[in-house]
């Protein structure tokens, strides 16, 4: 790329910072009081915010943790607990995680924030961690020579595939620019350097090395870390295990349940790029020791409910189903109905004989490293692109091919739809999946799921469908997928689909009980986290029911505390809900809300 270019995006880039930062100063004086303000630097009692409900939350959370903060560290062991997204409702997760870990090690804190955000810094101060971390942007000098540092790198590599292996002591910098150029750009795939990778390389470069100073200065026992993608998620998250730091992650939510989670121990460096919900073979042997009748049973009706377009029980919002209003965009509702095969091949004319393939497409920009410590293709792009040139040549199967919501939802440039029409053209036996039918009626016409990781892997083995997976998923070697470990066998797999038998009934008890590790067993409801949407987010109403949720706590019903103490205990991969295990009064009541439809029974048990 010609050098005046790149360096022409580099001002470019500057300015942009800069409006940013008169967008900031704008809204600071709008929700800021200066009065107040001057109050606080005297008088740290004063919260300087104008909303009266984030106040009214502030003050009570400081008085409810001043008692708490009464442990002598001698050791001078402290926990990291960053916040690189700027939401509320994950601020305060990713903190009372950290405070639990805190009482467990007996450490202090330290906040480490992706920029200066004032409002945050009182939210960390509010539960008694003073000593805060600010990722710096520097000046305008300083920029350039990191900028001039990135050219360079980029100078001496002679493709991507060279600059995907640009490491740092292990960290991995450059998968860490390709993820945030994808993700930011909107594309799926690239094999051209774009201006954007030499102004995140140099924003990566700067970041590992304020990381690296802040880890040295400090005696850092563990860390908390909700983002461990893109930048400076990746960096984060591996400085810390190169350093054998343990990196504690929250881990989705079910759907309207955004107060109960699992929290996953990155102990580590080899695991770095495993799916944060991929369970560990002891917490097989411990379900299939104490309940496994049970689990396969209520992993077999939250499947069940979960096709029949029930949304509490799907693994996270928006997995089938677009919010009504996305960005302030109206996404129109489309009408489903009930199809069956016969219906289906006569719709577009299909010989009915033939087996039916669903390629379901990922979210091509999403975390591309993300989930999977090996994979047959370099990105989700890729595999599309080159499953849709296989399927081609394979007419003895019918194929659809399903976009995934985030296509609609997020501003990409290539698409599902653009691939198909690109590559797939007038060719009869592969259709796009059409948007009216309803997710009940899949497992009735499909013959084989094939997915890049996504959760089909899971879901479709539960009704005897197999599911081919071309790179690791959190299922992988479980026992109920198809996992191919080369192109080669991966088409020779689509090749031969004809030939492939529904799943025994043992490999379908083995997905149930899957399902039931990752929507409920795992999932541990916080006492002082109310719900709420992460898109729809209704901050007012947030810390007036965050702020109820302080009056009612109290410290001897706190779940999540327990179970990241047993965690630690029992040096578990996850929080576990023990209650469960132990097959009493919990998993009883657990059964008998899902039995009788009782939704929000069951998600609070």
């Amino acid at each position: 790329m010609k050098l005046f270019i790149i360096f022409f995006y580099f001002f470019k880039n500057e300015i942009i910072i800069n409006l940013r930062r008169i967008r900031k100063s704008i809204y600071f004086f709008k929700t800021f009081s200066i009065f107040r303000l001057l109050l606080y630097l005297f008088n740290n009692s004063v919260v300087p915010y104008r909303d009266k409900t984030f106040r009214n939350y502030i003050l009570k959370n400081s008085k409810k943790w001043k008692n708490k903060n009464n442990l002598k560290n001698y050791s001078n062991k402290k926990v990291l607990i960053t916040n690189v997204f700027d939401h509320p409702g994950y601020a305060v997760t990713e903190i009372i995680i950290g405070k639990n870990l805190m009482e467990m090690f007996n450490a202090d804190g330290i906040a480490l924030l992706n920029e200066y955000n004032p409002k945050q810094i009182l939210l960390f101060k509010s539960f008694g961690i003073k000593e805060i971390i600010i990722l710096r942007n520097y000046n305008i000098i300083v920029r350039f020579k990191y900028f001039l540092k990135a050219y360079m790198i980029i100078k001496s590599c002679k493709n991507m595939d060279e600059f995907l292996n640009f490491n740092i002591k292990n960290v991995e910098i450059g998968k860490a620019v390709y993820d945030h150029y994808l993700r930011h750009s909107g594309k799926g795939t690239t094999n051209k350097f774009e201006p954007e990778f030499y102004v995140f390389l140099s924003k990566s470069l700067r970041i590992y090395d304020q990381i690296d100073k802040h880890f040295k200065k400090n005696k850092i026992i563990a860390t908390v870390q909700s983002e461990v993608q893109f930048i400076p998620g990746i960096i984060l998250l591996q400085h810390a295990l190169v350093n054998e730091i343990n990196v504690y992650s929250r881990v989705g939510t079910a759907v309207g349940k955004s107060n109960s989670f699992t929290v996953k121990k990155y102990s580590n460096y080899e695991d770095r790029h495993k799916s944060l919900d991929r369970f560990s073979k002891e917490l097989y042997d411990l379900i299939n020791k104490n309940i496994k009748k049970e689990a396969i049973e209520i992993g077999g009706e939250i499947i069940k409910r979960r096709f029949e377009g029930m949304i509490e029980y799907k693994k996270i919002a928006q997995v089938f189903e677009p919010t009504q209003f996305t960005n302030g965009k109206k996404i129109t509702k489309i009408k489903k109905q009930d199809i069956n095969k016969k219906d289906l091949c006569k719709k577009f004319d299909w010989n009915i004989n033939s087996p039916i393939g669903v390629i379901f497409s990922p979210d091509l920009t999403d975390g591309v490293f993300l989930g999977s410590s090996w994979s047959l293709f370099r990105d989700n792009l890729t595999w599309l692109r080159e499953t849709l040139i296989e399927i081609k040549k394979i007419h003895n199967v019918n194929w659809l091919v399903k976009s995934h919501p985030h296509d609609e939802l997020r501003k990409v440039i290539t698409s599902t739809v653009s691939e198909y029409e690109k590559i797939c053209p007038n060719v009869n036996h592969i259709r796009m999946f059409p948007n009216n039918i309803t997710m009940a009626s899949i497992p009735k016409f499909i013959d084989v799921a094939i997915t890049f990781n996504g959760s089909p892997a899971s879901e479709y083995p539960c009704f005897g469908i197999p599911a081919i997976a071309p790179c690791e998923s959190n299922c992988t070697g479980l026992g109920f997928t198809i996992d191919p470990r080369s192109k080669k066998e991966y088409f020779f797999q689509l090749q031969n689909v004809k030939k492939l038998k529904r799943l025994n009934n043992q490999q379908i008890e083995l997905a149930k009980i899957f399902i039931f590790a990752q929507i409920k067993l795992t999932r541990i409801p916080s006492n002082l986290i109310t719900t709420y949407s992460a898109r729809l987010f209704d901050e007012e109403n947030f810390w007036v029911e965050m702020t109820k949720l302080l009056d009612q706590y109290k410290y001897e019903n706190d779940l999540l505390k327990k179970m990241m103490k047993l965690q630690q205990i029992n040096n578990d991969l996850h929080t576990i809900d023990y209650r469960i295990i132990k097959k009493g009064n919990t998993l009883n009541r657990l059964w008998e809300s899902l039995k009788n439809g009782q939704t929000e029974s069951f998600l609070a048990v």
